[in-house]
């Protein structure tokens, strides 16, 4: 059997990993990151310096079972016997989930329409997955909570709700769905957007807290965001409970947030 053509490929895979022990998704100079970790197995195997590229930027301690990441390398070998042997080489706490030969104007970030994390709270003692899980006590009041996250839809200034970032170019976020699952064991917040700033989620679902605390009302939550404030911010959700699920690139998608990005400019609010 003729061995297949060597020829420069366009990867796209699917990572899951456990965030716990890196120091987020970017590449930094002499700390464990997921993207140093996969061009590190990709080197080791191949012997080539391949750039991985990252769908979203997860921060220190945030997991993922959705990330999406590119690459491109010379190589005779099919995706996913590359995936196969990219896990043969990572370590446990990265896992190439899924694999495919894509086109060369792919883009893992830049192409992506959407992103979807979950926030998972358990409101009692856990063991088996309290890396992945944040435990709040006491319990919360889940109505407020489910009045506060509908504020979140649709295209907001997440200033007030976000890290600073001096290269920010803008704060505009469009949130395509939120929901707040309750459980009596454990709750989850889901939300879907074209993009996060750092700390977004995490500053939400500690506001969400709040509110289901009694310490903020639903309309004091929806006046934080709407002020545009950063010194008014709740507190951060520790990181060890968010979850990257899904990157999505729905061409709908792109044209929804085309068409807003496009209204902000006219009104000199979205950048460029």
């Amino acid at each position: 059997m003729l061995m297949p053509e060597s020829r420069r490929r366009r990867i796209m895979i699917q990572v899951e990993y456990d965030g716990t022990d890196f120091a987020g998704w970017q590449l930094q100079p002499d700390v464990r990151s997921v993207q140093g970790t996969l061009e590190k197995a990709l080197e080791s195997l191949f012997g080539q310096r391949v750039r991985v590229h990252g769908a979203g930027r997860t921060d220190t301690g945030v997991h993922a079972i959705g990330q999406v990441a590119h690459f491109e390398m010379e190589t005779h070998l099919d995706a996913n016997t590359l995936r196969r042997a990219l896990n043969s080489e990572l370590p446990p706490d990265v896992s190439i989930r899924d694999a495919r030969e894509t086109d060369t104007d792919f883009h893992s970030r830049f192409s992506a329409s959407s992103r979807a994390y979950v926030y998972s709270i358990a409101h009692e003692r856990i063991s088996l997955e309290r890396r992945q899980q944040w435990i709040v006590y006491p319990e919360v009041d889940h109505v407020p909570i489910r009045e506060a996250v509908r504020c979140l839809s649709g295209t907001h200034d997440f200033t007030a709700f976000s890290k600073y970032t001096p290269d920010q170019p803008h704060h505009f976020c469009h949130v395509f769905e939120t929901e707040w699952d309750a459980g009596e064991r454990i709750s989850r917040f889901r939300i879907r957007a074209n993009r996060f700033l750092q700390g977004m989620v995490r500053c939400i679902v500690g506001g969400l807290i709040q509110v289901g605390r009694g310490r903020m009302t639903p309309g004091q939550f929806g006046d934080v965001l709407e002020s545009c404030d950063r010194s008014r911010a709740p507190m951060l959700a520790p990181p060890h409970g968010l979850i990257l699920t899904e990157v999505r690139y729905d061409e709908s998608e792109r044209a929804v947030v085309a068409d807003v990005m496009r209204r902000l400019a006219e009104e000199g609010q979205g950048g460029s």
